[in-house]
């Protein structure tokens, strides 16, 4: 019984279209909410991507300035022999497997080498080009990277006898000491071998122990094994190439 003034009003009905009205009104705002997570989701992946892009052009412009320092480095070690230095590194990658850069570094580390055994010139330029070559050969040979081969060959010229074995190379004193003995360098095997005349030994000592493996790269070079050191070289010069014409943006940048 209603009080007095007081209007009662019962609503009756069906009230399934409220229900649905307010499913779909839920459906529509959980809808959008998965397509703001998706559009986060792109545009995280997008900056990811961006900084990933980003990251590879830094880095193929570090090798074009990583290429620089070496001819730079070249230019100090060989004088004269720098240009002959640069026209070998320049078809390395078919040749041995070794980007440029790669071989004009391996050449740096050999020159130093060849001249603490007082050698210059064209003869300084000689003894670092076999040399490089020779890892090209010596990785191609035992199936390992031109890299180890150059670290290899650097350890036997410090007079690290070790590294060398396992590309068949023995080295130690008596060995050395009679190779400078019929080189003419040395009188006499008492004694310890000066610097100078100790790498002259070794390097004619590792040449005479090679021979199995001189030339084996370019005996092999159509064999999977050396057109994947090839493809790998031809990769890193591209992309230093690529960098050179970055760098000087980045330059300007730093």
């Amino acid at each position: 019984m209603a009080a007095k003034g007081e209007v009662r009003v019962k609503i009756t009905g069906d009230s399934s279209g409220l229900e649905k009205a307010t499913k779909a009104g839920a459906d529509s705002l959980d809808h959008l909410r998965k397509r703001g997570e998706d559009a986060g989701k792109f545009g995280t992946a997008l900056v990811a991507g961006s900084a990933l892009a980003g990251a590879g052009l830094v880095a193929m412009a570090s090798k074009a300035s990583d290429l620089n320092e070496q001819i730079s480095k070249s230019k100090v070690i060989f004088k004269d022999g720098a240009a002959t230095i640069e026209q070998f590194a320049s078809t390395a990658d078919k040749a041995l497997g070794l980007s440029r850069i790669a071989a004009m570094e391996a050449a740096g580390t050999f020159g130093v080498f060849g001249k603490t055994a007082h050698l210059t010139g064209t003869d300084l330029a000689k003894f670092s080009t076999d040399l490089v070559g020779l890892a090209g050969d010596l990785a191609s040979f035992h199936n390992t990277s031109p890299e180890t081969a150059v670290e290899a060959l650097g350890a036997a010229l410090r007079g690290e006898s070790e590294p060398i074995r396992q590309f068949g190379v023995l080295l130690d004193d008596a060995t050395l000491k009679q190779r400078a003995l019929s080189l003419g360098l040395i009188e006499t095997t008492t004694g310890v071998l000066p610097p100078a005349i100790k790498v002259q030994a070794a390097y004619a000592e590792i040449l005479a122990q090679t021979k199995d493996a001189q030339g084996d790269f370019a005996r092999t070079s159509s064999g999977a094994a050396n057109q994947q050191r090839i493809l790998k070289a031809e990769l890193e010069n591209l992309a230093t190439s690529i960098g050179g014409s970055l760098l000087p943006m980045f330059q300007g940048a730093v």
